[in-house]
């Protein structure tokens, strides 16, 4: 480097702080810079090293002397194409327009060292952001420091960005630059690594895609990469440009759940259509300028090819961060109105292909596949329809996908119940039609009724299993009290509601208020319970936690609770049928020391029917009668296979 060397660069404060300070909001856009100019140099190998702390660039490109840097790369708003033509000297369409390149590194750092050799000469500089501040608000000219030639540095360039506004990782870096060029890769001879691993195909996060749509001979980077590749169609759209008929570029392809379009490195939401002008990405979606909706809109991804976005020889219609397209530019509309009619093709298409598919996505699942082949085959042309219709609607998650087809196929069986009672009434009595036709119905009743209980007592199994855990945590208190009170299959799967017993529950709380003289409220006790089951009548009889109750205490509220009911039953005209008090406790009574004092006790309320009962055991009682309920459901497996194979997830839970 000559002795004298002396750089310059003239900007004013609002430039430094829209061009460079504020342009990028992430340091993917910011080095994006530094590879665009890589290429532009003709270079063949761009290396990109991140370690959380700083990011360094390095090309093997023609390099800059002293001259150039000043008169081009620190120049602000030097038009390279005007000057030097639209194309490299390598013969690459050329990437930079606008002059900024210099300034944006400073969107991502606060320091940027700048070293290049070119024809023997070698030389650097540094920039300073508080320094370039500094002398944009004395009106001077700003002069970065020379720190001459990089030790290593044979050819090409070496920018190194230093006190970064966050932390750059390496994997992500590498992923956002993959996506943000169409030139990388061998096809191009222009090879980018991230920390000495080669971005390649499977970089660009298109891996998870089921199908892909070439348009114009458009190249796909990366979409199967690893994985097996997605069905591939082709298909011809116009972009209508005032100058006559173009072909749209590009490819579109459609993942198989919305969920699939989230990179996993970078957390990016890939469902987006870049634009791609020049090999490089000028608007990271257009989708967004697009009507769109049903199933297909959260399930796609693409890039689109428009050079003619950013031809020499138009007007510059790309922002000024190089990110987005002037919306009302005509070149634009014309893109978007193509696009769009790209996309309605994708989506009749997508549409069939589902539809195709679902029968064999359906059927992957052997209880659905053993389902299936015991249709009929009226029935099993209507399944297969039904199996397309629900492949149509986007599920990220497995699990979700098989409940949909099992419920799905549940209401189906409630459907066909009625073609096989329309041909019961048919027949009648007639043997053997007759004897045939109810032989049917009772068998798909007898299968729609295990696989109903059977969801039945797997729900209850699981809140049984919550309410267990509820108590053993804290005790048992008034609020789950009253809530197992609400619910009393959770304390005996035989307590079911009957209908029509609630006016006798209101009855007998009204009648034992007022022989026993109670109040009601919290000070007051717990509400009496009411059911018929077998023919007896079951008076449940709560007591709060922690009460202490003695045997000749519970006798005397029992004998009143006893006439009240009795004088109930009696205006009723069922004075005669038996009944049961079940007295519910968290301790037992206070009274019974031992095996011969509870034995005393249990012959002293025997005379009024009572029987008494702990929460807890009541509670283990019941989940593990639902338990056995779950395990060995009634049912014929066609239907009752489907149902318990989607009970693994609340299994775990119990």
């Amino acid at each position: 480097m000559p002795d004298s060397a002396e750089y310059k660069i003239d900007l004013d404060l609002v430039s430094l702080r829209h061009l460079g300070i504020g342009l990028y909001g992430s340091e993917a856009a910011a080095v994006s810079e530094a590879v665009a100019n890589a290429w532009d140099a003709d270079a063949s190998r761009v290396s990109v090293s991140a370690d959380g702390g700083r990011i360094v660039i390095e090309d093997d490109g023609c390099g800059m002397t002293v001259a150039d840097a000043n008169e081009k790369y620190l120049r602000v708003g030097y038009e390279r194409r005007r000057e030097e033509g639209g194309r490299t000297p390598g013969g690459r369409l050329a990437m930079g327009r606008r002059g900024i390149g210099s300034l944006s590194m400073f969107s991502a750092a606060d320091t940027a060292t700048v070293h290049s050799v070119r024809g023997g000469e070698r030389h650097g500089f540094a920039m300073r952001v508080r320094d370039m501040e500094e002398s944009a608000k004395k009106g001077e000219p700003y002069r970065p420091e020379p720190i001459g030639a990089a030790p290593g540095l044979d050819a090409g360039t070496r920018i190194t960005l230093s006190g970064l506004r966050r932390t750059a990782y390496g994997s992500a870096l590498r992923r956002r630059l993959a996506r943000r060029f169409s030139i990388i890769g061998e096809a191009d001879g222009f090879e980018v690594a991230v920390n000495g691993d080669r971005i390649g195909a499977g970089d660009t996060g298109y891996e998870s895609l089921q199908y892909a749509w070439n348009f114009g001979g458009g190249r796909r980077r990366g979409a199967g990469a690893g994985r097996s590749a997605p069905r591939e169609f082709s298909e011809e759209i116009a972009v209508k440009l005032g100058g006559g008929d173009a072909p749209l570029s590009g490819w579109i392809g459609t993942v198989h759940g919305p969920g699939q379009l989230r990179d996993a490195h970078t957390d990016e939401i890939l469902n987006r259509i870049a634009v791609v002008a020049r090999g490089r990405v000028v608007q990271e979606d257009i989708l967004g300028d697009l009507a769109r909706g049903g199933a297909l809109s959260g399930c796609i991804v693409g890039e689109v090819h428009a050079d003619f976005l950013d031809a020499d020889d138009e007007e510059d219609i790309v922002t000024t961060a190089r990110q987005r397209i002037r919306e009302d530019a005509p070149r634009y509309v014309a893109l978007r109105d193509a696009v769009q009619r790209a996309i309605g093709v994708v989506e009749l298409k997508w549409n069939e292909l589902r539809g195709e598919d679902g029968p064999w996505h359906a059927r992957a699942i052997p209880e659905i596949n053993r389902w299936y082949r015991a249709l009929c085959p009226h029935h099993k042309g209507m399944a297969r329809s039904l199996f397309g219709r629900i492949n149509r609607t986007p599920a990220d998650d497995g699990e979700d996908r098989r409940r949909m087809l099992v419920g799905s196929a549940l209401a189906f069986e409630s459907l066909k119940i009625r073609d096989v009672l329309d041909r019961l009434g048919r027949a009648g009595v007639r043997v053997p039609a007759g004897l045939d036709a109810l032989r049917d119905a009772l068998l798909h009743l007898d299968d729609l009724d295990a696989s109903a209980y059977y969801q039945t007592a797997r729900g209850r199994l699981v809140v049984a299993d919550a309410i267990a855990c509820m108590i053993d945590d804290g005790g048992l208190d008034v609020a789950v009290l009253e809530m197992l009170l609400d619910h009393l299959w959770l304390l005996d799967p035989s307590w079911e509601r009957a209908a029509g017993t609630e006016h006798m529950e209101a009855e007998i709380n009204k009648a034992i208020d007022a022989e026993a003289g109670d109040k009601k409220g919290p000070e007051g006790r717990l509400g009496i319970r009411y059911r018929a089951t077998a023919g007896k009548h079951i008076i449940i009889v709560p007591k709060r936690p922690g009460d202490r109750i003695r045997t000749g205490d519970l006798v005397t509220q029992i004998s009143k609770y006893n006439r009240a009911v009795r004088r109930v039953l009696g205006k009723a005209g069922r004075g005669d049928e038996p009944t049961e008090f079940v007295c519910m406790v968290s301790d037992y009574l206070a009274d019974w020391y031992d095996a011969q004092s509870r034995g005393e006790s249990e012959m002293a309320l025997a005379a009024y029917s009572v029987r008494i009962v702990n929460y807890r055991e009541l509670i283990r009682g019941t989940r593990e009668a639902y338990r056995k309920h779950t395990e060995n459901g009634r049912g014929v497996p066609r239907v009752f296979d489907l149902v318990t194979s989607i009970g693994e997830d609340d299994r775990r839970l119990m």
